[in-house]
């Protein structure tokens, strides 16, 4: 990999090219393990989203010799260096066709390089890249008061006319802004016109108070800029003007500086819906678990760097199949296996979450969400997830990434099982009432959800089945299972009952009124 200094003195002397001892993975020195360095970009073209391109291509590059029935085709640019050889070998196809002739392969490289297909945003900078600063007014004072007073009035008309076009764009990037939890209202505008070089200065406006972007925390101006970046490449894919309407890929460096873990979190779902709703292509470069897609499990790509002589360098980490996990657990630092239980979470659409103890827990809260209840119906609309046993909520790091990745999250626990758990709860900072719910009653046999259950419902169930309830008490694998389905054969029940007389959810109400209270909008 060339350092960007290498880079950009290589590419001044060589445009386009690779240079093979500079390029050459660095753990494959031996000259018999040299082979070709081999460099593919794939780019899927939209006749509608890249008309600029996609036309320039159809109409100037083929004159419209080929039928290109689909509306997306894929452009590929291929380079290949190959040992000893000064050349780089650049091969260009657009769907089944091939770019030959090499005249017409350099001008389509050359409108890739002059286009704005790549925005790149570097937080650890914390300024995108086309903001720059200027001298303001740095030509008044070579001018006499006639001249003064004549340019006044023309800037203040060009002034009036720039304002009145940022507004256009203001609603627009406020809606965005507004995504984020702290929300602020967000005014464009400049403080003074110079016609060659001038920056757009904004402010944020929170309870009355109007502030530069300059003087809020790194946080919320680096949000604040990538954000803005957002904006701008939807603006370049909208453009009225056919021939440079063009989709471009928004590069991210480091989206989580400055920004605390359900910070992190919840702008990572931001971006994620934003590059869905806009349809832009979003290449994120993290450290932070909460940037890493919930969405795609293929969409993230991990880099092992190794430092060893024998393996020196950076390789693609497969996270394929049922290695999915990998990322996430290389970013926290455990074994991935105990990410196993929890994918569904992770790759969850909701912002709110109720973690339940198992498969009949989630049940009982799923009967509580139905509209015969009335004001003490569970209001909630998140994901009900069984975590599968105590065992599974144990380890704070994996707990507090699983509520952390959430807007809002409760877990609740069976009295019975709570004192496995109570020191991870108090790590994680969880409140009885508020981050967790302990379920069941201080009874002998009720310290569990079936404890919530009218006795005339358990005593039935119990005579019905003396021999499962005697084997459920058993420390076994058998004991394990008879436990299991007895309390299939309470929810059963239960349910049959219920329906008949609603008295028998009076104690599931008293929960539902504490996640109600919770989860309040």
């Amino acid at each position: 990999m060339l350092t960007t200094y290498d880079y950009r003195m290589f590419r001044e002397y060589y445009p386009a090219a690779i240079h093979y001892p500079s390029d050459y993975p660095c753990w494959k020195k031996k000259e018999k393990d040299k082979g070709n360095i081999e460099i593919e970009i794939d780019l899927e073209l939209d006749e509608n989203q890249d008309t600029g391109l996609f036309k320039f291509i159809k109409e100037l590059i083929f004159k419209n010799e080929e039928e290109f029935k689909n509306t997306k085709e894929t452009l590929i640019i291929k380079a290949v260096q190959e040992p000893g050889q000064k050349e780089t070998k650049i091969t260009i196809s657009f769907g089944d066709n091939e770019i030959n002739d090499e005249y017409k392969r350099d001008e389509l490289l050359n409108r890739l390089r002059n286009s704005k297909s790549i925005l790149f945003h570097n937080s650890t900078e914390n300024y995108p890249f086309f903001f720059f600063r200027s001298n303001r007014d740095s030509l008044i004072s070579y001018l006499g008061n006639e001249n003064r007073n004549e340019l006044a009035k023309k800037k203040e008309a060009l002034e009036s006319a720039v304002k009145k076009s940022l507004k256009r764009h203001q609603h627009e990037f406020g809606n965005l802004l507004g995504r984020l939890t702290d929300k602020y209202d967000v005014s464009l505008g400049i403080s003074s016109l110079d016609l060659e070089r001038e920056n757009v200065e904004i402010s944020l406006k929170e309870k009355g108070v109007e502030v530069s972007l300059e003087d809020w925390g790194s946080g919320t101006k680096n949000r604040t800029l990538i954000l803005l970046n957002l904006l701008n490449a939807k603006r370049i894919q909208e453009t009225s003007t056919v021939n440079d309407r063009l989709t471009p890929v928004l590069i991210i460096e480091e989206p989580e500086s400055f920004l605390h873990p359900s910070a992190q979190a919840e702008f990572g779902r931001i971006i994620q819906d934003i590059a869905i709703e806009f349809k832009i292509q979003i290449i994120v470069a993290t450290h932070s678990q909460f940037l890493l897609s919930h969405k795609t499990p293929s969409a993230n790509i991990l880099l092992e760097r190794h430092f060893s002589s024998k393996n020196r360098g950076s390789q693609i980490v497969s996270t394929k199949g049922d290695k999915w996990f990998e990322p996430f657990a290389l970013s926290l630092g455990i074994n991935g296996t105990n990410f196993t239980p929890f994918k569904s979470t992770i790759f969850s659409g909701s912002s709110d979450i109720i973690l339940v103890e198992g498969e009949t827990d989630k049940e009982y809260f799923t009967l509580l969400m139905d509209e015969k209840h009335g004001r003490n119906k569970l209001n909630f609309e998140g994901e009900i997830f069984a975590y599968g046993g105590a065992g599974n909520i144990k380890n704070n790091i994996l707990l507090r990434f699983i509520k952390e990745r959430f807007k809002r999250f409760v877990v609740t626990i069976d009295l019975d099982k709570f004192s496995e758990v109570k020191e991870t709860f108090g790590t994680l900072g969880l409140k009885e009432n508020i981050g967790y719910l302990v379920i069941g009653k201080n009874e002998t046999g009720k310290k569990c959800i079936e404890g919530l259950l009218p006795v005339t419902i358990l005593s039935k169930v119990y005579s019905e089945n003396v021999e499962l309830v005697q084997k459920s008490m058993e420390n076994s694998n058998e004991g394990k299972k008879a436990k299991n389905i007895l309390k299939l054969k309470y929810l059963e029940s239960f349910k049959a009952e219920a329906n008949n007389d609603p008295t028998n959810f009076s104690e599931f109400y008293k929960i539902s009124k504490i996640l109600n209270k919770i989860f309040k909008n």
